[in-house]
């Protein structure tokens, strides 16, 4: 059969989804199972016979049958759960943890400050260098940039034992750089030290600036860690300052801001030659000239496949290069790809924040929830300072359908961001989710004048209209920019069904479905059982056909 929709033809056969409630507490199919773990059969099977799964077993005349109490395998799914505290809890004591903030800058060309930014990032990437160091990353570090709080509430809202502070002044080529270590209990100065010299010294300085830490925490280096700090990713200095200058660039988020980005990289490519960090940066601004709508065709993705081949003729080990991939392949919607070079990079490199957000991500939405919150933790203690780091623990609780657990981290998230579209909308999509019909649509209205035309605003609205029990004409009055956006991720075809499945509109939902899940949405548990959005289709032959989809699609996913 085939249904006709505004995405075009979605081709399917209809099969009636299986219905695996059991009359009692028992879970009794190897589908059961797997869905109450959130994994695929084939992973189910695979964990009773290497990990002892407890499933039990009855033989009947002519087959057997298998079944499992939840209880049970709560335990099992918590055996080590003690264990890994403990171990977590004494790695923490064994390893120092510092925050660098934001370095300032001082001097009379502004255009210059970019340099301080750049200068900080490098002092947290030696550092982190360093086994025995535990070091926040730089987008919680960069939040904190002019703020005001003491030492004491920085230290406390990253979770570090210590502070690292300086400042960059910059004369004509002459750089002063003055370094502080503070105690943010008692607000002491432990140390400092001034360093001079000029551009050309810039990773000297930086180096040095690490060993110095180091020694004042009476840190033993060891070879690994001497050959890391040794290890330079970029070694000419005007490339430095161009990726530099880049990446603040790209945190403008604005057509032209990031297609001067483009350039600079370009030119600090051209100028350090192949270097795969900054090679993945590039690649990474060409997908992100996608993601904001600059240019939606192939070419972005050919420009970030190029350069991920480039690194790879380089280093194929790279983390950075992995990294690339993986942000390549959940573009494209192949997510099990993804989670592949994803796990590579930050086996490559541990404290990558950014691979771990996407993992993260690429779990939830294949349906392997207990694997993203093994790694939330992390992501958290790294970089707690980010909407996104925030939000993660309620993105998992609401694919089990704990919505009002989940609306915590969503407002959190939002609150620490205002200003962000989607983060307005996520909060939207959570409360209408959470059934809190009135906040939700309170929020949808606080869109401004500036940002209700937006994508974000836009599907916002659609909630708001169902939530108020609005009907809407034609193709739901989403504008054509605002549509060939939406193609760009899962995230925003996902919405969009559950915003038009409220608006008693099938058609479109089931197709914006669908568009989800070519996207790389294929949560199953979640769509067949917990989404109180899509249960407002389960009377529609089309959305058994797509959720059968999903159900194959899922439990083939070996994450």
């Amino acid at each position: 059969m085939t249904a006709n929709g505004p995405l075009g033809r979605y081709e399917y056969s209809y099969h009636e989804p299986m219905n695996t409630a059991a009359p009692d507490s028992r879970l009794r199919s190897w589908k059961a199972i797997a869905s109450y773990l959130g994994c695929s059969v084939r992973t189910a099977r695979r964990w009773e016979a290497d990990e002892g799964l407890p499933v039990h077993r009855l033989m009947h005349k002519s087959q057997g049958s298998v079944y499992a109490y939840p209880a049970e395998l709560d335990t099992w799914l918590h055996r080590d759960e003690d264990s890994s505290t403990k171990t977590a809890a004494a790695g923490k004591d064994e390893r120092k943890s510092i925050a660098v903030l934001p370095f300032d800058f001082i001097g009379a060309d502004s255009g210059s400050a970019y340099i301080a930014d750049g200068f900080t990032d490098e002092v947290i990437a030696d550092l982190s260098k360093i086994r025995m160091l535990r070091v926040t990353s730089r987008t919680s570090s960069i939040s904190l940039k002019s703020s005001q709080l003491s030492a004491r509430k920085i230290a406390k809202s990253l979770g570090v034992g210590l502070l690292l502070e300086g400042s960059v002044q910059k004369q004509g080529s002459s750089l002063r750089i003055t370094v502080r270590l503070i105690d943010p209990g008692s607000e002491d100065m432990l140390w400092t030290d001034k360093y001079q010299g000029d551009l050309d010294d810039v990773f000297s300085i930086q180096e040095r600036i690490a060993r110095d830490v180091a020694a004042q925490l009476e840190l033993s280096l060891s070879g690994d860690d001497e050959a890391r700090l040794k290890s330079r990713d970029v070694d000419d200095v005007d490339a430095w300052l161009y990726a530099a200058q880049a990446r603040q660039e790209a945190f403008r988020w604005r057509a032209d801001a990031i297609e001067r980005g483009i350039g600079l990289l370009e030119k600090a490519v051209e100028l350090a030659g192949e270097r795969p960090v900054l090679l993945a940066s590039l690649g990474r601004a060409w997908l992100m000239c996608r993601e904001a709508g600059v240019d939606l065709g192939p070419a972005p993705i050919e420009k970030a496949k190029d350069c991920a081949k480039r690194i790879a003729a380089v280093d194929p080990q790279a983390a950075v290069g992995l990294q690339l991939s993986g942000w390549i392949h959940y573009a494209e919607g192949d997510v099990r790809s993804a989670v592949t070079d994803l796990n590579a990079a930050i086996h490559a490199d541990m404290n990558d924040v950014d691979s771990m957000n996407l993992l993260v991500n690429c779990y939830l939405i294949s349906g392997r929830v207990s694997l993203a919150r093994s790694l939330t933790d992390r992501v958290r203690m790294l970089d707690p300072l980010t909407p996104l780091a925030r939000c993660l623990p309620g993105w998992a609780d609401s694919l089990e359908g704990k919505f009002d657990e989940a609306v915590g981290p969503y407002r959190e998230m939002f609150e620490m961001d205002p200003g962000n579209p989607m983060a307005r909308l996520f909060l939207v999509w959570i409360l209408a989710s959470a059934q809190r019909n009135e906040e939700a649509i309170a929020v949808a209205e606080g869109f401004t004048d500036e940002t209700a035309g937006s994508l974000a605003g836009q599907v916002a609205g659609l909630f708001a209209k169902g939530l108020r029990g609005e009907t809407i004409e034609g193709d739901g009055g989403l504008s054509l920019d605002a549509e060939a956006l939406a193609y760009t991720s899962d995230i925003i075809p996902r919405l969009l069904s559950q915003a038009y499945a409220l608006l008693g509109q099938p058609g479109l939902a089931i197709a914006w479905l669908g568009k989800a899940v070519e996207r790389g949405f294929i949560n199953y548990p979640y769509m067949a059982n917990h989404d109180p959005l899509w249960a407002l289709l389960r009377d529609e032959p089309g959305f058994r056909v797509v959720l059968r989809d999903v159900e194959k699609r899922w439990e083939q996913f070996d994450g």
